[in-house]
């Protein structure tokens, strides 16, 4: 009984089923609460970060704008849900006994108390989608480029 659990980890020692990026971003979701989940999860989104930065990922302006619409009701969604777990992280009033205030203290410290905390963990998510999201904004520009590309090369070829 020597630690106490300050976040829910479901989960918590299974391996990753997949490696790729939206398997990844679901398993952030579905283990929310996993710091590996979201270590994971942040790395693989890194990953297609760097590359639309470099060039090297690009997607259709109508298949981006469908991912990126998710990604921002995610992000709005997860923003106010980490708005209502702010404001139930104040410390319940559970009564003057020595156990009630441990029960008290407790319940803050799993909503906002440390890196297990729910509000740290879904924080934590939120940025990952917004990688995601400016992520997939970059491939769309790299798409339209490259169309423009291939316009501008064979413009001059005719018939």
């Amino acid at each position: 009984m020597g630690t106490a659990m300050t976040g829910f980890v479901p989960n918590g020692g299974q391996q990753p089923a997949t490696t790729d990026v939206g398997g990844a971003i679901g398993l952030g979701i579905g283990g929310l609460m996993s710091q590996a989940a979201i270590a994971s999860t942040t790395a693989e989104v890194q990953k297609l970060v760097d590359s639309a930065k470099s060039g090297g990922f690009a997607i259709s302006e109508e298949g981006a704008d469908e991912y990126i619409r998710v990604f921002r009701d995610f992000e709005n969604v997860a923003s106010q849900l980490l708005r209502t777990a702010r404001d139930a992280s104040q410390k319940p009033q559970l009564g003057s006994s020595a156990y009630a205030r441990t029960v008290a203290n407790h319940t803050v410290l799993v909503a906002n108390g440390d890196a297990q905390s729910y509000n740290t963990a879904l924080q934590s998510l939120i940025n990952v989608v917004s990688q995601a999201r400016t992520a997939f904004e970059q491939a769309k520009k790299n798409y339209a480029q490259m169309d423009d590309e291939v316009v501008q090369t064979f413009s001059g070829v005719q018939n």
